[in-house]
């Protein structure tokens, strides 16, 4: 059974240079911080960051230290069974409640669960969908 929470993810944008990625992943790592999930990409110039660590504050913090500017926002975190099907009951939930999805990015690894974050135009009204 999926289970969405509400959650703050780090958002950042930097120049869109070789090795942007390794220093972000670097400055996280060295402050102890795990990364649960990432969505990276580059766009005309600018390299767009959403995180979601196990100790945002810490990784905050650490990535301001760094030189970077960081802010928060509200995102809804789903762990479900990974399994074929699974992204498929929960975004037709989603949809049959009229959310708007604005993004979207996940991790599977191999074990049994993923974990999706989104943003959506009514995160409050994703949690209800979802039984949370």
């Amino acid at each position: 059974m999926a289970k969405a929470t509400k959650v703050k993810q780090l958002i950042m944008e930097t120049p869109d240079e070789v090795g942007m990625m390794a220093k972000v992943c670097s400055a996280i790592s060295d402050a102890g911080v795990n990364i649960k999930a990432i969505c990276a990409y580059a766009e005309e110039g600018k390299g767009h960051f959403m995180l979601l660590t196990d100790d945002n504050s810490k990784a905050e913090q650490t990535l301001k230290s760094a030189g970077f500017t960081v802010s928060q926002e509200e995102v809804v975190a789903i762990e479900l069974e990974n399994e074929v099907g699974a992204a498929k009951k929960m975004t037709q939930k989603l949809a049959d409640a009229g959310v708007s999805l604005k993004k979207c990015y996940g991790s599977t690894g191999d074990g049994k669960m993923a974990l999706l974050v989104l943003n959506s135009n009514d995160n409050e009204k994703a949690l209800k969908a979802l039984g949370a």
